[in-house]
C-alpha cells in the first residue's frame, strides 16, 4: 500500500544550501566577494602585508637608485681625476722634452765653439751658416730653411724638419752638400736668398751658390755640421 505525505519528505535530496544560511539576514552567506572592497574586510592582515611587501620594494628600489646615482658621480669624479693627472703627467714629459732639446742645442752651439777642426754651424734662429774653426769665422753666410711637414707611408707619417745637433758631411759638390740622415744644403743661384721665390723642400736648407762654391774646397767627408 503506498502511503502519501503531506509533510517535508524525509527521504529527499539534501539541501545544496544546508550549512551556509545567514540565521541573522536569512540569505546566502557566500564567501566569495565581488569586490576589491569586500576582498579586503574579508582578508585584512593578508591586504596589509601586501601593502607593507610593496612599500618596502619601492623603498628598496629608491635607495638602489640613490646609490646607483651615488657611484656614478663617484666614476665621474676618478675619471676626470685620471684625466687630469694624464695631463699633468703628458706636460710634465714635454717640458723634459723640450729641456732635452735646449741643452742639446746648447751643447752643440759650444762643441761648434771649441772645435779644433773646421766645421760648419748652422745657426738656424739667425738664418746664418759659419765655416768656423776654433771659434774664428771665417766666413758667414746667408740661410733659408724649408718648413716642417709629414711623409705619409701608408698609416704612419714621418716627420721632416730640420735637424738639431750634430751632422757630418756625407757628399759636397757643385749641387749641394749631402748630410748624413739626408739633410740637404742647396745652392740657389740668386744674389739674395730673399728674392728667391722657389720653393724650399722641407728640411732643405738653402744657400747662394757663391757662397757655395767658395767653401766647397774646403769641404770633406766626415766634415762635422752643427744645427743649432
Amino acid at each position: 500500500m503506498k502511503v502519501e505525505s503531506d509533510g517535508p519528505s524525509q527521504l529527499g535530496s539534501p539541501d545544496p544550501d544546508a550549512g551556509r544560511r545567514d540565521s541573522a539576514k536569512g540569505d546566502r552567506g557566500d564567501r566569495r566577494r565581488s569586490g576589491w572592497r569586500d576582498f579586503r574586510r574579508t582578508y585584512p592582515g593578508f591586504v596589509l602585508t601586501l601593502l607593507l611587501a610593496v612599500a618596502i620594494m619601492l623603498a628598496l628600489d629608491g635607495f638602489l637608485i640613490y646609490k646607483r646615482g651615488a657611484y656614478e658621480r663617484e666614476v665621474a669624479r676618478l675619471q676626470g681625476s685620471m684625466t687630469e693627472t694624464e695631463r699633468s703627467k703628458t706636460e710634465a714629459i714635454i717640458a723634459a722634452e723640450e729641456n732635452k732639446t735646449r741643452i742639446a742645442l746648447e751643447l752643440a752651439r759650444l762643441q761648434a765653439k771649441f772645435e779644433k777642426r773646421l766645421h760648419l754651424s748652422v745657426a738656424i734662429d739667425s738664418g746664418r751658416i759659419y765655416l768656423e774653426r776654433e771659434g774664428a769665422v771665417l766666413r758667414e753666410m746667408p740661410a733659408a730653411f724649408g718648413p716642417e711637414a709629414k711623409v705619409f707611408n701608408g698609416s704612419d707619417s714621418i716627420p721632416v724638419v730640420v735637424p738639431r745637433g750634430q751632422r757630418t758631411v756625407v757628399e759636397a759638390s757643385e749641387s749641394g752638400i749631402t748630410l748624413d740622415g739626408g739633410t740637404v744644403i742647396a745652392p740657389a743661384n740668386v744674389a739674395m736668398l730673399a728674392s728667391d721665390s722657389t720653393p724650399i723642400a722641407p728640411g732643405t736648407v738653402r744657400i747662394r751658390e757663391s757662397d757655395l762654391k767658395a767653401i766647397l774646397p774646403n769641404l770633406s767627408r766626415g766634415m762635422r755640421v752643427y744645427f743649432y
